[in-house]
């Protein structure tokens, strides 16, 4: 009867283990989404660590994308100038400060995920872990 309890466990804790490729996700380390357009953008996170990448994306996409009322909008990088990210009541912020000048609010996804390069390696962070972007003009190369 023993032997059934610990073949049990074992098919049970096998996929867990079999899962782990890292211990901060399945991304390895080189890995990250390449945009078609290279972005050099400065991340600001909730602890005020900065990280300057190039090759900036936002789930793969080089677009913000969030909620405006019932509206769904999505602003090209090329467009931003800065985002603030706070959160309000539940829900995750972003006051986007256009190029024109203008700013607008939009709700974001909070689990979504911000990639780039560093020179040290590749970046990962959730949008609810940040604090600011700076999206820099000109090429992305550094």
């Amino acid at each position: 009867m023993r032997r059934s309890y610990d073949f049990l466990l074992i098919l049970a804790v096998l996929p867990l283990l079999l899962g782990m490729g890292s211990l901060f996700g399945n991304v390895s380390p080189g890995e990250i989404p390449v945009p078609e357009k290279k972005f050099t953008v400065t991340f600001i996170d909730q602890m005020d660590v900065i990280t300057k990448c190039t090759e900036v994306s936002i789930e793969g996409e080089i677009f913000l994308e969030g909620k405006q009322g019932k509206g769904v909008y999505a602003i090209p990088f090329d467009n931003i100038k800065s985002i603030v990210f706070y959160l309000k009541g539940n829900k995750l912020r972003g006051a986007v400060k256009l190029n024109d000048g203008n700013t607008t609010e939009l709700v974001l996804r909070k689990d979504g995920l911000a990639y780039g390069r560093t020179k040290y390696g590749t970046f990962r962070i959730e949008l609810s872990n940040i604090k600011k972007v700076i999206i820099h003009p000109g090429p992305g190369e550094g």
